[in-house]
C-alpha cells in the first residue's frame, strides 16, 4: 500500500496562475510592443522638451543682453549725456551685427534709426560733418530692417524713418520712394505724416503735379488735422508758380504706341 498523504500535502493545480499564463502568452506579443512604442514616445517628448527649454533660453538670452546694454548706459548718463548717447548707439550696432535677423534685433534697428536722426539734429548746428554721418546711420538702420524684416509689422514706421532720414541728407527720390509706402500704413497718422513728406519730396524734385496730387489727398482727409490746413496752404503756394514753358517737339517723333508716355 501506497504512503498515506494528508490533504495539505496534495499538489492541486492552480487554476489562477494557470490563467494568467494562458493570457500572459496570448497577450505577450501585444504588451512587448505597446511597451516598445510607449518608450519610443516618451523619449520624442523628452528629446522636444529639452530642445524647447533650450531654444526658448536662447531667445530670451538676445533680450537680456540688449537689456544689458540699455542698464548698462542709462546708469553713466548723468556723466556726460553726449558720449554716452554716442556709445550707446555704438553698442547697440554691435548688437545688431551679432543677432541679425532676430526679433530683438528688429526692434533695436528701429531704435537705432530713431537715435541717430535725434544725435543728427543735435550736432546740425556745431558739427554738421558728424551730424551728417548720423543720418547716414540712421537711414542705414532702418533700410536693413526693410531688408532684414520685410513682413513685420512695423515695416510702414520702418519705411517713414527711412524716408526722413534721406530727407534730411536731400536725397529727395529716394525719401519719396519710402515714403510713398509709408503711406499704406493702416495707422491714420503714419499714413498723413507720410503723404506730406512725400509731397514736399515731389516739390523739391520739381514734379509739381505729383506734389499736387498729394496735396489734394491730404487736403480731404479728415483725419489729416493740420497736414490739411497746411496742404492747402501748400497748393496756394503751387498755384502761385509761373507754368513750364511748353517743350519744342522733337523733329522726328516716334510713332505713338496707344499708351501715355511713362512720367518723367
Amino acid at each position: 500500500m501506497g504512503k498515506h498523504l494528508r490533504y495539505s500535502e496534495v499538489k492541486h493545480p492552480d487554476k489562477f496562475a494557470e490563467a494568467l499564463s494562458t493570457l500572459w502568452q496570448k497577450s505577450e506579443w501585444y504588451v512587448v510592443r505597446a511597451a516598445i512604442g510607449m518608450g519610443a514616445v516618451l523619449l520624442v517628448v523628452g528629446a522636444w522638451l529639452g530642445a524647447s527649454s533650450l531654444f526658448v533660453g536662447r531667445g530670451d538670452e538676445s533680450w537680456a543682453e540688449r537689456f544689458r546694454v540699455v542698464e548698462e548706459a542709462m546708469r553713466d548718463i548723468q556723466e556726460d549725456p553726449e558720449t554716452v548717447s554716442a556709445n550707446l548707439l555704438a553698442k547697440m550696432d554691435a548688437f545688431v551685427a551679432e543677432h541679425r535677423g532676430d526679433p530683438a534685433a528688429a526692434i533695436t534697428l528701429l531704435e537705432l534709426a530713431q537715435g541717430h536722426q535725434r544725435r543728427a539734429a543735435g550736432l546740425r548746428d556745431e558739427k554738421p560733418k558728424e551730424a551728417r554721418e548720423a543720418l547716414l546711420k540712421a537711414a542705414n538702420a532702418a533700410e536693413q530692417f526693410l531688408a532684414d524684416f520685410p513682413a513685420h509689422r512695423h515695416v510702414a514706421t520702418a519705411q517713414y524713418e527711412a524716408g526722413k532720414a534721406r530727407l534730411e541728407l536731400g536725397e529727395w527720390e529716394r525719401a519719396a520712394e519710402h515714403f510713398e509706402k509709408a503711406a499704406a500704413s493702416p495707422v491714420p497718422a503714419l499714413a498723413v505724416l507720410a503723404k506730406w513728406h512725400a509731397g514736399y519730396c515731389y516739390e523739391r524734385l520739381g514734379r509739381v503735379e505729383q506734389a499736387r496730387l498729394k496735396y489734394e489727398e491730404l487736403r480731404v482727409d479728415r483725419t489729416a488735422g493740420w497736414c490739411a490746413e497746411q496742404a492747402e496752404f501748400a497748393l496756394a503756394q503751387l498755384g502761385r508758380r509761373p507754368p513750364k514753358a511748353p517743350q519744342p517737339a522733337p523733329s522726328n517723333p516716334a510713332p505713338s504706341s496707344g499708351h501715355p508716355a511713362p512720367p518723367k
